[in-house]
């Protein structure tokens, strides 16, 4: 072989070696800190944050109050405060969607009734639906299994939940089963959409089956606390397609629901075994993040109760508008609140005012900005 020719193969080797040795997308701490100052009557940790441009919501269950701060000014600007009974009465507010400044909808835990407010928090309308058989209102929360309502034309599109007991469920039973209905706001009629329980979920045996659901650009997306795959569709009326998106920190076999009754085997399986949690679109990089907690090895009661409040590690796993996973980080315990998070134009903000972290301060939300890096493998 000709000199040339051997340096032309060497360099057409370099490249293509180069080429595969793709980086990854991972979250970083960067050590800049928002801190907003807050009343005695709210608490530093809070039951879910809606952002909406440079304005970040949070709810006060307690005072049946929506706060609103200006992540800009660092500061609050405004309360809006809701009777639960009266002719102006919301009930006792459970979840809250900011659809625009213009039409923010209020949620009950279980009465099927809508209402509608604004920033002025003026009550402007309610509207009663119907709940198809065999499931329940609409399930609305800012920070548990996130699953925002989506408004497509004259419809909104929100989780439910179905009835019966836990441990009855079968496969059979669950795939039959929906994940969302619509609700048409000039009609108030409710249809069950195409979305629905993966064909195979309780196959092995039971697990929680509790859903978190994303929409993002071009599609919906659904990630389950037990199952390593995530489900999307175009719309809501295609049906769902799996893809891998496994957490190397995960059991690769995760965990089944204990059928012993044990309350300390069901605590350790909802509270310290592998199991995926939020799946959130971040519109301003078109990219998704999905949170996992790895199994933790704890037998006494009390400390798994702690967890609730105190959470063990977590990681947050970066996936790109296909659902390819870039990359994932590990979070110590201690330090972050992993249910109090926004995305806001800078990044992902999350909380630090984790119950151990010594520079957690009772008066203050304070949150770290988490920025994307690149990262070539070794």
């Amino acid at each position: 072989m000709k000199v040339d020719n051997v340096l032309v193969l060497l360099l057409f080797l370099l490249i293509s070696c180069s080429e595969t040795r793709t980086s990854s997308k991972r979250l970083f701490g960067t050590n800049e800190i928002l801190t907003l100052d807050i009343d005695d009557y709210t608490p530093n940790a809070s039951l879910g944050f809606i952002a909406h441009e440079d304005l970040l919501f949070n709810l006060v269950w307690e005072r049946n109050e929506l706060q609103i701060y200006d992540v800009e000014q660092k500061k609050l600007v405004k309360r809006l405060k809701y009777d639960i009974e009266g002719d102006k009465g919301v009930g006792q507010i459970f979840g809250y969607h900011v659809h625009n400044l213009d039409s923010i909808f209020l949620f009950g835990q279980v009465s099927p009734i809508v209402y509608l407010t604004d920033t002025s928090g003026i009550f402007k309308d309610s509207f009663q639906y119907e709940i198809p058989e065999g499931y329940t209102s609409a399930f609305i929360h800012p920070h548990y299994f996130v699953s925002p309502p989506v408004i497509e034309g004259d419809e909104m599109i929100v989780k439910t939940h179905i009835n019966g007991s836990y441990r009855e469920f079968t496969n059979d039973v669950l795939s039959s089963k929906h994940l969302v209905y619509a609700i048409n706001l000039n009609t108030r009629k409710v249809r069950l959409m195409e979305h629905m329980y993966p064909a195979d979920y309780l196959i092995g045996g039971l697990k929680q089956f509790e859903s978190s659901m994303a929409f993002g650009k071009d599609k919906v997306v659904y990630s389950f606390f037990g199952d390593h795959r995530l489900f999307f569709a175009s719309t809501f009326d295609d049906k769902l397609i799996a893809i891998e998106a496994a957490s190397q920190y995960l059991d690769r076999r995760l965990k089944l629901f204990p059928l012993s009754g044990n309350r300390l085997e069901t605590m350790q399986y909802i509270n310290a075994s592998s199991r995926y949690d939020n799946l959130i679109h971040d519109s301003f990089r078109n990219l998704y993040y999905r949170f996992a907690y790895p199994s933790i090895d704890l037998t006494d009661i009390d400390d798994i109760l702690r967890l609730r409040v105190a959470p063990g590690p977590f990681i947050i796993m970066v996936l790109d508008e296909e659902l390819n996973v870039l990359g994932e980080t590990y979070f110590e315990a201690g330090k972050y609140l992993p249910s109090n998070f926004f995305v806001h134009k800078d990044g992902l903000y999350i909380s630090t005012n984790h119950p151990d972290n010594p520079e957690n301060e009772e008066d203050k939300f304070k949150f770290e900005l988490l920025e994307i890096r690149n990262e070539l493998p070794n």
